[in-house]
């Protein structure tokens, strides 16, 4: 059985566990990602929905509807602007990789929409695409 590990936002307001073994992790180029990371690509920490424990105070929610028609409601911290984890429609939390205390424990497996990605972003291609 596994654990979970533990994340939070930038002051300390929001905190909550997720599964400690991701379903993949992945750096996405899409270019909602660029926008909400303000990086060339984002973290994508990715768990079942259920596995997302808040513990610690209620993050602010904004709700989105991606080019393929997929709802994406996006958590983040209020105070300090942090994005947390974003529901999908199919039952899984995109986590921001950033936001686990163990920063280490993100490790990319994949990477998702090269196609999107800056011309001027080097892209690991020993990573699978997706």
């Amino acid at each position: 059985m596994s654990g979970s590990v533990m994340a939070g936002c930038l002051c300390g307001e929001i905190r909550f566990s997720v599964a400690d073994l991701p379903l993949m992790q992945v750096l996405c180029h899409c270019t909602d990602c660029q926008i909400i990371s303000g990086a060339a690509y984002y973290c994508a920490y990715l768990v079942p929905l259920d596995t997302v424990s808040l513990q610690q105070g209620e993050p602010a929610r904004y709700d989105v509807v991606a080019d393929s028609g997929r709802r994406n409601s996006r958590r983040f911290c209020s105070s300090c602007g942090s994005r947390l984890w974003a529901e999908l429609d199919s039952g899984v939390a995109s986590v921001n990789g950033r936001c686990l205390d163990d920063l280490d424990h993100f490790q990319p497996s994949h990477n998702h929409l090269i196609g999107s990605a800056q011309s001027w972003c080097q892209i690991n291609r020993d990573l699978e695409e997706i």
